[in-house]
């Protein structure tokens, strides 16, 4: 079949907007050519060219809309174009609904709820298909929903799996997701060596197989091993020069700052994108890679909109069409922070250039949510954006932050500590609704747990959400003059958790205002209990970390003034505080001593200027090892603060303090340090953080001198405390070695 297919019936197939001919239309085809169809289908699968496959089985599908097993297939074709759940669905529907248990019908039900990112429903549906018929592309399926639904789940099915099955190519493309995936679900980074070797394997028994090549490639490139990647991408390439996938990573790759020389990858890049044209349809896939490439990869704004231009006239209300409307509201966003922190800096939150400043957020945000969304899904995190603009307004606008907030609790699902705690609480602050704001914070009791069974949360981490719920709650109630069911609820918040900041300066509040009444009725000892209570509420509020300015700090402050009728002798009533704090913090620093102390994998990995740091010149020295990304935001909030405590170390040879960086382009973190002005040094990853088991960013370790790791910090510090903390570890480490 010729690759020029006329753009009417590459519309007409792929925009899959109508099931196709019912059953029971007269067939005009042989077994043998429905079989041979079949197989057609598959071997687009082997090659990644989803898109001519979409083509191919439209055509077919409209012969044989009868025959499940070819409905299924083209349903496959579809999935990996990444179109989304309607699409998928109807093809599952037009097959379960006249065979319920029909296996090639689950399956396609696992792909569109794989579609939409359920995994255990699609884990369940693939099993269910996979023990009905025992076909290899089911097992594969299930594979894929339990890599992200229990990785532990998918390592037992590979046991139970024969032989024959397990060497299957898309069993074996499975097995090596799964795979890449448990190095950071069990915390092992041998995994990702482990999956390598599979797709190798699977190299050699199917060496006509695109995913043994292509999905090789792309771990490669996410360990920054560009050198490695690209041989393999270029083999995929030899095996389907016109899959959009496979050329997609190809391009990225060429990008990549240490393969090419900067004047070479963007011809590179070129021509590697007009041999695919050359080779393929021009699809809605396509030209959503297309737009993509060449606007955050080659940065060339006018050609992006040329292929945007196309995407949008094709399929205007696509799944493909949303993502790049997000993507440029997104760069829009990021276009427009740098310049909101730069004013805020300079002239102040209450300045009227910030206050304009957020305007443009809040239209940006309003422009995307105004276009032809594919679904709903797409609003989510527009409304995250206009919700957070709209409270950093003075005045904040009432009627538009209350339907933000409705907007986030119908549509966002990422974020729902924000959803169903900060928002509803703003909602009670700065609206009327301080009602409904109480309802829509109570929606999230079974949000979380729902949230917490699709990701495997201890109890612990469920508890601390749940907590963030019930203080919403609790606030949103005593705003709306329920005071005692708002106490109550406080309460059951600061039960499932003491680390709530938000919830101790909650209940301070209630407790104030409990005073109040007292003082009403001139109780002057309850006035006393329940300021006492105040009080213990404000302190409690301040030993746990928060981000950002903790209320707690004005209240306490406000609530001495109250007491002491001035704010004379605040400074030495609050000085004992901070100091017992500072204690009770060095105490817990210096308890959190590993148990059992261990050695890390050594590394030669290179600066920024090129210069090459052996780990083995760290010998007898106190280590302090720094692993960091700028994509990372807890990381980039506490730089200042480990610039600091670099500057503090940087002449005493007794100590290294070293950062590892894993961003993907080295120009992206030159800009970075220059811009913020930091001289602490950086490492460039090339895949050690992967084999160091980095899961959580940031993470630091302190190596003693005899090279074994003591401390381990990880996650981002909410607080100014960090050059203090560390020190105090280097300290315990110096003084560890000098004592006899």
């Amino acid at each position: 079949m010729s690759y020029r297919v006329p753009i009417r019936l590459i519309v007409g197939s792929l925009a899959v907007l109508v099931v196709c001919a019912s059953y029971g239309t007269e067939q005009h085809y042989s077994p043998q050519g429905l079989e041979a169809a079949k197989a057609k289908l598959r071997e687009h699968n082997r090659l990644w060219t989803f898109q001519t496959g979409a083509i191919f089985g439209q055509e077919w599908l409209n012969r044989a809309p009868e025959d499940a097993e070819l409905r299924a297939l083209y349903a496959r074709q579809l999935h990996g174009q990444l179109y989304g759940l309607r699409e998928i669905q109807e093809h599952a529907d037009a097959i379960l609904e006249r065979e319920p248990d029909n296996p090639w019908g689950l399956y396609a039900q696992a792909l569109a709820f794989l579609a939409d990112w359920k995994y255990s429903k699609a884990a369940e549906s693939s099993l269910r298909a996979w023990e009905l018929l025992p076909q290899p592309e089911f097992a594969a399926k299930h594979l894929q929903a339990l890599k992200y639904k229990n990785v532990e789940e998918g390592l037992a099915f590979l046991d139970s799996l024969d032989a024959a099955t397990l060497q299957h190519p898309e069993v074996l493309h499975a097995r090596a997701e799964l795979e890449y995936g448990a190095q950071y679900a069990l915390e092992d980074p041998a995994y990702a060596d482990t999956s390598l070797a599979t797709l190798a394997s699977m190299r050699a028994r199917w060496p006509d197989h695109v995913s043994g090549y292509f999905q090789a490639a792309e771990q490669l490139y996410r360990a920054n091993k560009p050198q490695e990647a690209r041989p393999l991408i270029e083999e995929a390439i030899g095996l389907s020069p016109g899959s959009a996938e496979v050329r997609y990573w190809h391009w990225n790759i060429l990008n990549k700052t240490d393969l090419l020389p900067a004047d070479e990858r963007r011809p590179a890049i070129e021509a590697s994108i007009a041999e695919y044209r050359k080779a393929a349809p021009e699809t809605i896939r396509g030209l959503a890679l297309l737009t993509t490439t060449y606007r955050t990869v080659l940065e060339d704004e006018g050609k992006a909109a040329e292929f945007e231009a196309k995407l949008m006239a094709l399929a205007p209300a696509s799944r493909h069409a949303s993502w790049i409307h997000q993507a440029k509201f997104q760069q829009e966003y990021q276009r427009l922070q740098p310049e909101l922190d730069r004013i805020e800096q300079e002239h102040g939150e209450d300045s009227q250039e910030y206050q304009d400043q957020l305007r443009l957020v809040c239209d940006a945000a309003y422009r995307f949510l105004n276009k032809p969304l594919y679904d709903d899904s797409f609003r989510g995190r527009a409304y995250l954006d206009l919700f957070y603009a709209l409270r950093a307004m003075n005045p904040i606008p009432a009627e538009e932050l209350a339907e933000a907030v409705r907007g986030l609790v119908r549509y966002e699902q990422l974020n729902p500590h924000t959803t169903y705690s900060v928002a509803p609480i703003s909602m009670a602050d700065h609206t009327p609704y301080a009602e409904e704001a109480a309802e829509l914070a109570r929606g999230g009791i079974q949000a979380m747990i729902d949230k917490a069974e699709e990701r495997g949360w201890e109890e612990d981490s469920l508890n601390y959400y749940l907590s963030l719920v019930h203080d919403a709650i609790g606030w949103a109630s005593y705003k709306a003059g329920r005071i005692e069911e708002g106490r109550n609820e406080l309460e059951r918040a600061l039960e499932l958790s003491e680390v709530n900041t938000s919830v101790h300066y909650h209940l301070g509040q209630v407790f104030e205002h409990m005073a109040t009444e007292a003082e009403d009725r001139d109780a002057a000892e309850a006035v006393r209990n329940w300021l006492d209570k105040a009080e213990e509420s404000y302190i409690a509020g301040l030993k746990a970390r928060s981000w950002g300015e903790n209320p707690s700090q004005e209240a306490l402050e406000a609530l001495y003034e109250r007491r002491h009728g001035s704010r004379e002798g605040l400074d030495e009533y609050l000085a004992v505080f901070y100091e017992r704090d500072r204690s009770q913090r060095h105490q817990r620093i210096l308890e959190s001593r590993l148990d059992t102390a261990r050695t890390y994998e050594s590394f030669i990995l290179p600066k920024l200027d090129g210069e090459q740091v052996d780990s083995a010149e760290l010998d007898g020295k106190i280590a302090v090892l720094h692993f960091w990304g700028t994509w990372c935001g807890p990381c980039v909030v506490e730089l200042p603060e480990y610039q600091k405590f670099h500057a503090r170390y940087l002449d005493d040879p007794a100590v290294e303090v070293i950062s590892i960086s894993n961003d993907k382009s080295r120009d992206v973190l030159d800009r970075f340090m220059v811009e913020n002005e930091y001289d602490f040094t950086v490492l460039v990853d090339d895949g050690y953080v992967q084999k160091a088991g980095i899961n959580g960013w940031p993470t630091t370790w302190f190596v003693d001198g005899d090279g074994y790791i003591q401390f381990v910090k990880m996650g981002g510090s909410s607080d100014s405390h960090l050059e203090e903390e560390f020190a105090w570890i280097v300290e315990a480490l110096r003084g560890a070695k000098e004592s006899p």
